[in-house]
């Protein structure tokens, strides 16, 4: 391969964590005596044409997408890191931020798998208390942050640049 694999394929899990976090926040904020109102008159005035009680539903399926498109960026970063860390250890900063970008993100994983599965057989996939911390409060965040340190990988330190075929033959 001529380029990195993995930044092709972040972008959706990026997109189904944040939408996941986002549906399972406005549901608590729908159902919640002292927020319904106000959700209920935006959602009103902005004309969403999504009925509320199906939030649980929506995010639940993007809970689904988050999880399949998650395992090839988790593939795809961890080949990526594997020889850095072969070759210098965990010793430099760029290591140690790619062990924390890859282990944020494996906990996301983890936070997402449990809400899936906790979820799969309740009627309309309502979440619990917890569902609603791991998703909105847990991965939604982590995940931001840890695209934050992907950033800073490429960018700061260089991860995936001057790694292609092109670059080497000049």
């Amino acid at each position: 391969m001529d380029h990195p694999l993995h930044p092709a394929t972040v972008h959706w899990p990026i997109a189904a964590i944040s939408l996941t976090g986002g549906l399972d926040l406005l549901h608590a904020a729908a159902t919640s005596p002292m927020t319904s109102s106000y959700v209920a008159a935006a959602a009103k005035s902005i004309q969403f044409q999504i009925p509320l009680s199906m939030l649980p539903t929506l995010s639940h399926y993007t809970t689904i997408a988050a999880l399949v498109t998650m395992v090839p960026s988790i593939v795809s970063g961890g080949s990526q890191l594997l020889p850095l860390i072969q070759r210098d250890g965990l010793s430099t900063s760029k290591a140690k931020t790619g062990v924390l970008h890859a282990a944020m993100n494996d906990v996301v994983f983890a936070a997402l798998t449990y809400n899936w599965w906790t979820r799969r057989n309740i009627p309309g996939f309502t979440p619990t208390p917890l569902n609603l911390a791991l998703s909105g409060l847990v991965a939604m965040p982590m995940v931001l942050y840890s695209a934050k340190l992907g950033g800073d990988l490429v960018y700061t330190y260089g991860m995936g640049i001057g790694s292609s075929k092109a670059k080497k033959s000049q």
